[in-house]
């Protein structure tokens, strides 16, 4: 239990108004409020109107009222994940996977299976690759031509920011040793200047250009079935982290008619001058009024910093990686950003800026540092999302330039990439202060988390809870990355609920439990603050409740 909280609070918190009778009222709960442990909670036209004893609120009753007796389980305010791709993840439902961190063996007897199930000249598309799994010179086209050779492959790495093609899908893309790397991107060559078959950032979308897309039909299927996977973790608020032009007219449409139940942010990507989508990147912003619905609101802008700190080397960092002289690559001259993040400020457009590398992080704080002192302060808390490693100066700069951090601790799932790929490229001092949430929490900056699902397997929040707290592989382990970072429950509890409202700016609406709060909430069978930490990511729920109405049920 909470420390220092009472258990139940006797008193009604808040009498029910008089003209209508409760549509709801939940009995014999555990309630968490920012008043302590509550006994019942009572819900009218889809708003919390009272909390307090199961006597004191049991009087509220009128003919109607749907009346729950919750036996002791525990009710929790909705959560919210502050960066997560439905459309990836429900996409890739159906693609050519394999278990995150698979042996060579395992991918090389998966794509088998599905060229054995492939049309000859059918894509084969999927994933998710770890690069710590292959040897000097072992991930190249040729290692895909022998396993499917009819077909053109395409398979992501886990970090969903490389792409690994055989000979055919190199073909059918149009690229050899003449071609040059494009903005923002990079093609993996061999000694003799060959591409290997490797693409990364902004390459992947040479073959993606040649790839055919799937129907709105089977992407709207994507987004619900993501949709209801996020609810059945008691996920009642989400931000599609990066929205393209495939996704905004169902996310929208999807919406509308009720089929993704939950309060939505949209983050449409922004393409630099001079890349191939900045025209089309401009158009969808331009449009998103457009797309805007009560739960969508397509009012964010994604901005790509830098890459990823893996074996890629493409995440933007201050210091060069281990046993090289690179240092990684930042995306957007800093000019142009700065243009950029001024105009966005000035339009009250939040601004999510993916940056993993600490050159990257700095390079977006110096840009919202810039907006401020053009446009004045009281803007949109735009925020650095992923944040996997800061530079110690640049902790306090969050404050002064009103800016949030996102971090992603999902990535504490038992796969290679934190704990090998990217270990090895940036080595162990640095990784004692992968993911810094200690040092930003006790700043006073407002700090968010969100899963990248599906760049993690599971969009599970109650791994990254016990992990935040624990800082070890989920279950427990010897081993701990960065163990000076650890947070607290209670803590990790308001970064999901109360801190992922401000940023998705509907506090005033959700986030806690309180009279004239929107009845988004949960069900636990057990209450999490009663089992041992290193069990938490077990954690199953009941039932998801947004706006007083039962949007899931495990029964």
């Amino acid at each position: 239990m909470l420390v220092g909280v009472s258990w139940f609070c006797a008193a009604l918190t808040h009498a029910a108004p008089e003209d209508g009778g409760l549509d709801l009222l939940l009995v014999n709960a555990q309630v968490y409020t920012p008043d302590g442990w509550m006994q019942a909670m009572a819900v009218r036209d889809g708003l919390i109107v009272a909390l307090g004893s199961n006597a004191a609120v049991e009087k509220l009753v009128e003919h109607g009222t749907e009346v729950l007796d919750l036996k002791q389980q525990a009710v929790f305010p909705g959560l919210h994940d502050s960066h997560v791709h439905p459309m990836f993840a429900g996409l890739e439902q159906n693609s050519c996977g394999f278990p995150a961190g698979a042996s060579r063996q395992i991918i090389t007897a998966a794509v088998a299976e599905c060229a054995n199930r492939a049309q000859a000249g059918e894509w084969i598309v999927g994933g998710n690759w770890v690069g710590a799994v292959f040897g000097e010179g072992e991930q190249n086209s040729t290692f895909l031509d022998a396993v499917a050779p009819d077909n053109p492959v395409a398979l992501t790495d886990e970090a969903h920011h490389s792409l690994w093609v055989n000979s055919r899908a190199l073909l059918l893309a149009g690229i050899s040793a003449d071609t040059p790397d494009p903005q923002g991107g990079r093609i993996d060559r061999d000694a003799q200047g060959e591409p290997t078959g490797v693409l990364r950032e902004s390459a992947e979308r040479l073959v993606r250009a040649v790839i055919p897309a799937p129907s709105l039909n089977v992407r709207r299927q994507a987004l619900v079935w993501a949709s209801q996977e996020m609810l059945s973790y008691g996920i009642t608020s989400y931000t599609v982290a990066s929205v393209r032009r495939g996704d905004l007219e169902p996310l929208s449409a999807l919406s509308a008619e009720g089929l993704i139940r939950q309060r939505v942010r949209g983050c449409i990507v922004w393409s630099p001058p001079g890349n191939e989508l900045s025209a089309l990147s401009e158009q969808l912003i331009e449009k998103r009024h457009r797309y805007a619905q009560p739960r969508f609101r397509p009012d964010c802008v994604k901005i790509f910093m830098d890459g990823v700190p893996t074996e890629s080397h493409t995440g933007a960092m201050l210091q060069p990686y281990e046993g090289t002289a690179e240092r990684g690559m930042l995306l957007i001259p800093q000019a142009v950003l700065e243009e950029a993040v001024a105009r966005f400020d000035r339009q009250g457009l939040h601004i999510k800026f993916h940056a993993a590398g600490d050159g990257a992080v700095r390079a977006a704080i110096d840009a919202v540092a810039a907006a401020r002192a053009r446009n004045g302060f009281g803007g949109p808390i735009h925020h650095v999302g992923h944040s996997t490693f800061v530079d110690s100066a640049d902790i306090p700069r969050a404050i002064t330039a009103q800016l949030g951090w996102e971090f992603s601790p999902y990535i504490w799932y038992p796969t290679p990439m934190a704990a090998v790929d990217v270990r090895r490229a940036v080595g162990d001092e640095r990784m004692r202060r992968w993911v810094p949430i200690r040092d930003a929490i006790d700043t006073g900056a407002l700090v968010v988390v969100g899963s990248d699902w599906s760049v993690v397997p599971s969009v599970n929040p109650w791994l990254a809870m016990e992990t935040l707290v624990t800082r070890q592989m989920p279950g427990g382990s010897e081993r701990a990355l960065g163990e000076n970072q650890r947070i607290t429950l209670r803590e990790a509890f308001e970064l999901f609920t109360g801190n992922g409202a401000r940023m998705m700016g509907h506090r005033n609406e959700v986030g806690s439990l309180e009279p004239g709060m929107r009845a988004d909430f949960f069900v636990t069978r057990t209450n999490p603050f009663d089992v041992p930490i290193t069990s938490l990511h077990e954690m199953r729920i009941t039932s998801t409740w947004i706006d007083g109405e039962q949007v899931y049920s495990a029964q």
